[in-house]
């Protein structure tokens, strides 16, 4: 199925949204109801030490709580892309974000592993609707020529969040306890939720009623049709190699830089929050400058963008235990610039080969497989620490990337220019 006929179909009103200035009331919210839901998703991840000293377990069994967030993320992800691809991306990112406020309150009262568990079950199965859901609405509301740059501020969010989650939750924790740090988590998810209903609406294909809309592809047809397009396996393989990559990073790079370059807790997580920081601008600026310097060829900027990361990281793992706070914070920020940057590029490009019918339920798909990598990420990475040390964990982590990337630098960059 042509890609070009693809991407225009996915979004309803095209011609409209062009010269619509809501269009840009819609990208305010995508980006405000992103950044609510990954402060409060990718804060798991920069909770996982606290959460290992407070009940007093191993690296692995807290790293547990990420393992499971993804774990029912990988469960639900699928059905709530199709859900939104029937009912409209408003009422069902609105309540998914309410259960996300609702997960976080819960784990305030956990007292121990299990407990922990179950609130993040319910965390991951919520916010299962936040990436497809706003990918949807980018699709229909923005024509072409502004996705690169409109998927690019979204995306940017997700840095931003983890970037304020980084910088506060360690000082929230540290000064008032785990619980303070859950139930700030639990109101910036409400204020999402909140946002959303109330000031996103979902354009007038969608309010003429459900019994108008085509319905969303089954997936065994739906996996057949993206499977034509001789991009999407390739592109999806790195994408699955990359969320292993940077989630796995995201998971464990304070508490490596806490202790094996000495940096303290508190240090770690706000050198980290630069990495974060320097996300944001390679997430607007990487998709716009592919789409300008090699148009049609996003699978080999994807892939030179994911060598470049798996290079800094492999740097990261080689710095000596003396290793000056400035240096780590360059190394860190090149890993923000591309180690983080990479996403839109890769989300855009799945979605602009979805059918139209059928745009969430793809997005829904395709990070179902990289849910998995991103769930047995950080946990496996956590077993090989745990036995063989960090050196043996990095370099299991690097070496996927460059394996897959390989072949797209040059092989797709060609017969698809």
């Amino acid at each position: 199925m042509p890609r070009t006929s693809l991407a225009v179909a996915s979004a309803p009103d095209t011609r409209q949204a062009g010269t619509n200035s809501y269009i840009w009331t819609v990208l305010t919210v995508a980006v405000a109801t992103q950044t609510a839901g990954s402060l409060v998703s990718q804060g798991v991840y920069i909770l996982v030490p606290f959460w290992r000293d407070a009940y007093g377990i191993s690296l692995a069994s807290a790293s547990l709580a990420v393992t499971v967030m993804n774990g029912t993320q990988i469960a639900t992800i699928y059905v709530i892309g199709r859900a939104i691809d029937l009912y409209g991306e408003r009422i069902v990112v609105g309540i998914a974000m309410l259960g996300m406020a609702a997960a976080m309150a819960a784990a305030s009262f956990a007292t121990g592993l299990t407990g922990l568990l179950l609130s993040m079950a319910f965390l991951g199965g919520t916010y299962a609707a936040v990436q497809p859901g706003g990918t949807r609405a980018i699709m229909r509301w923005f024509p072409p020529r502004h996705r690169a740059l409109a998927t690019g501020f979204r995306q940017a969010a997700v840095p931003l969040g983890t970037m304020i989650a980084a910088a506060l939750l360690p000082l929230l924790v540290v000064h008032a306890g785990l619980p303070a740090a859950a139930w700030f988590s639990a109101g910036i998810s409400l204020l999402g939720s909140l946002l959303f209903l109330a000031f996103y609406r979902e354009g007038e294909q969608q309010s003429a009623g459900a019994g108008n809309r085509d319905k969303p592809l089954p997936l065994r047809a739906l996996v057949r049709t993206v499977g034509l397009n001789p991009r999407f396996w390739p592109v999806l393989r790195l994408g699955i190699a990359m969320s292993a990559f940077q989630f796995t990073f995201t998971a464990h790079a304070i508490g490596y830089m806490a202790g094996s370059l000495g940096l303290g807790i508190v240090g770690a997580a706000s050198l980290f929050a630069i990495a974060q920081l320097a996300g944001i601008p390679g997430r607007v600026v990487l998709p716009c400058l592919s789409d300008r310097l090699w148009p049609g060829r996003r699978p080999r900027s994807f892939a030179v963008i994911a060598l470049i990361g798996a290079t800094t990281v492999a740097i990261f793992a080689a710095l000596p235990g003396d290793t000056p706070s400035w240096l780590a914070a360059c190394v860190l920020v090149t890993f923000g610039l591309f180690g983080i940057g990479w996403f839109p590029l890769y989300l855009l490009e799945i979605a602009e080969m979805a059918p139209p019918t059928s745009v969430a339920s793809t997005v829904s798909f395709a990070s179902t497989l990289c849910l998995i990598a991103m769930a047995l990420g950080p946990w496996f990475f956590g077993l090989i620490v745990d036995h063989f040390g960090y050196a043996a964990a990095w370099t299991l982590l690097t070496a996927p990337v460059v394996i897959v990337a390989l072949p797209l630098t040059g092989l797709l960059g060609r017969s698809n220019g």
